[in-house]
Formats: C-alpha cells, structure tokens, sequence
C-alpha cells in the first residue's frame, strides 16, 4: 500500500505578496514530492490560529510572530515550523527565513552604487529580523568607510499585533527626517516603511530621489508600483524558504530534530524603480555618461557611443570614468545590461530571446553566457528563483 502524504497545515495568511510566494513554495514542494497534503479551509490553503486543534495536522507551517503563538505551538506537541523571524529564535524550533544580514548588505551596496555619502536606515527594531537588516546595513557601509544614521519608527499606538495595523507617527518620523544630510540614502526594514518615509519627503519639500533615494525590502507590488514615485526594493527568495520549510517539517515529521540554528535563505534582486534612481557624482561627464549608458543599455551600444555622446577624448574620459566609478565604461555597459535583463525577467513573461534582444545582445548565446558569468545562473533559472 501506498504511504500516505502527511497532512500539513498552513497558518500563513496568504495578504502579501511575500506569504502568498511562501505558500506556493509549500506547494510546490508538495507537488514534486507528494509527500505531504496542504489542508484546505474554503478552498483556501490556510488553516486560522483557532482552529489548529481542530484539523489535528501531522505537522504546522507557521508565520509565528509572537512568543505566545510560538508556545501555543509548542503545546500542542505537533512539529512545526516557524517562516518569521520577529523574535530571536532558539534552538528547539525549526526557522526557515531570509539571510536578513545579507539583505542589509545588499541594501548598502545599492545605495552606496548611486554615489551617495549620507545613509540612514529606518525602521522598527523591536524585531530580530529588523535588527539583523539594520546590522547588515550598517556593517557593509563601515566596511566601505561609511556610517548611517538610524532613524526607529515610533507609532500612534502601542496595540500589539501586525504593525500594518497601527499608524505611524508621521509627525515623529518627519522630525528624523528632516535632520538628515542631503543627498541621502534612505534604507528602511520594510516597504511600508520606505512609503511613510516617501510621504514625509513630500511634506517636507524633499525630492524623491533627488533628495532622498529611498528602498525597501519585500518587493510588495501594492505598496511599491503605487507609492510615488515608485519605491526600488529588495524581494525575498519566499518560494524558496516555503518550499525548504516544508522539507524542514517532513524532517521533523519523520523524527529528525530541529535544524538548531535558522536555515537561512539568500534574498533576491533589488528591483530598482524611480525612488532610487539617482546618482551622486561630482564629476558631470562622468554622471552623464553613466545616465547615457543607463538610459540606452536596451540597445547593442558600445564604449564608442559613449564616447561620440561626451565633449571629451576617449583616453581622458575612460580614466575619469575608472577614478570616480571604480571600474570601466565596458563594465558599467555590462552592469546595466545585467540589471536591466534582471529586471526583464522578473517583472516580465517575455521570453529569453526577447530579453536578450532588449538587454542589448546580438545573440541568445552570448547573453546566456554573459547572464551566468555575471549572476552564477542561467536566465532560466533567475527567473524561476
């Protein structure tokens, strides 16, 4: 007889698009491997904290963002395992989460990228996975000679629960604001926050990006493609940690222990939009050809039209571009080739011919072969996360 799959349960609210992405790796895992069977509530891949105890699951995948929740599901005596990291986790419960530390870092590099000299790092750091961005942030800038400033989120409220469900103190927050340097990079823990800290900029009479260029993490289509301008941001790798948590459980189904430390999930891109489209460079033929090669990288362009573009030699402006960039013309063309098919191939269904033609590549070899040495993986497998 055939062994039957596991009944898992999902306490993961499927209202963003990072637990609904979490959700599909579940269930993904769940149809490669026919090892486990989601439970189902009115056609819905989600079981409510009370009624836990009514399904009697086989094991729990849940987005535990409280201690209380995190010993309600310890009583119950079920595996589970925990895809948040709003609490320092311990070593008797299995955590699958971003590598938040590299999330900061990536942030940091962002931003450092644009030319910028001033940071802060905004956020709400009553969290674990809040103070491991911040960390991340502030280690990669010091690391590359830079500090930050850190501005933390105050609330209209002190309710307890979803921060989505309490209101930002506009007024604290545009006090903190209005104090930094300009030009500034802002980075914040969340993109509900990039967007209060976009709203402040507006009341402030701050440009965004001119005065602020502002990211965020978790790539929430909602808030980033409706902000204005649109918010640039990190998105988490969520498919994956669904789908690992979901191996993580039938591990501990099976009797295995508890992975004692998070199994921690590298992020995806940062999708770059309007609110962080800036550079801060002192040197004006070397911002202007950066601008240029930005704005054309869709075309087979070439250091020649770089050059045919600015009002100086080739010899003078290569060695401009390498003092204040830190690398060549060729390689920002290459850059801006890379995020600009990166982008293509997350925020698109064109197909790889048609990336590569609108990345500037002549042929579908050449930039699958310039795609992996640049990025580790084929186009086809970026995009499939």
């Amino acid at each position: 007889m055939a062994e039957l799959p596991y009944r898992v349960a999902l306490v993961i609210v499927p209202s963003s698009d990072n637990q609904v992405r979490m959700i599909r790796g579940v269930l993904q895992y769940a149809a490669e491997t026919s090892r486990i069977q989601i439970i189902k509530q009115a056609a819905i891949p989600y079981v409510p904290w009370e009624q836990l105890t009514e399904v009697q699951p086989d094991g729990i995948i849940a987005f535990a963002e409280t201690q209380a929740r995190i010993d309600f599901l310890r009583e119950l005596n079920i595996p589970f395992v925990n895809v948040t990291m709003h609490i320092e986790p311990t070593p008797d419960v299995a955590v699958v989460h971003s590598d938040n530390l590299e999330i900061g870092r990536r942030l940091a590099d962002h931003l450092q990228s644009l030319g910028l000299k001033h940071f802060a790092f905004v956020g709400h750091f009553d969290w674990c996975h809040n103070r491991l961005r911040r960390d991340g942030f502030l280690q990669q800038l010091a690391d590359m000679g830079h500090t930050a400033h850190v501005v933390e989120v105050a609330f209209e409220s002190d309710r307890s629960g979803d921060f989505t469900h309490r209101r930002v103190d506009q007024t604290h927050l545009q006090q903190q604001i209005a104090k930094l340097p300009e030009p500034c990079g802002i980075a914040t823990c969340h993109d509900e926050f990039a967007y209060e800290v976009v709203e402040c900029c507006k009341n402030l009479r701050k440009s965004v990006p001119f005065s602020m260029s502002v990211v965020g993490v978790n790539n929430y289509r909602l808030i980033c493609d409706t902000t204005m301008p649109p918010l640039s941001s990190i998105s988490q790798n969520s498919e994956r940690i669904g789908y690992l948590a979901a191996e993580t459980l039938v591990r501990q189904i099976e009797n295995e222990s508890p992975p004692s430390d998070p199994v921690l999930v590298s992020p995806g891109q940062m999708i770059v939009r309007r609110s962080s489209e800036f550079l801060a460079l002192d040197d004006p033929e070397v911002t202007s050809a950066i601008e240029f090669i930005r704005s054309h990288c869709s075309r087979p362009i070439t250091v020649t039209d770089i050059v045919d573009n600015a009002t100086m030699g080739r010899k003078s402006l290569e060695k401009r571009f390498k003092s204040v960039v830190g690398h060549s013309i060729a390689q920002e063309i290459r850059l801006s080739r890379m995020r600009h098919a990166q982008h293509l191939l997350t925020s698109t269904t064109l197909s790889i011919i048609d990336v590569a033609v609108r990345s500037g590549f002549d042929s579908t070899s050449g930039f699958i072969r310039a795609f992996r040495e640049h990025s580790g993986v084929t186009p086809a497998e970026y995009r499939s996360g």
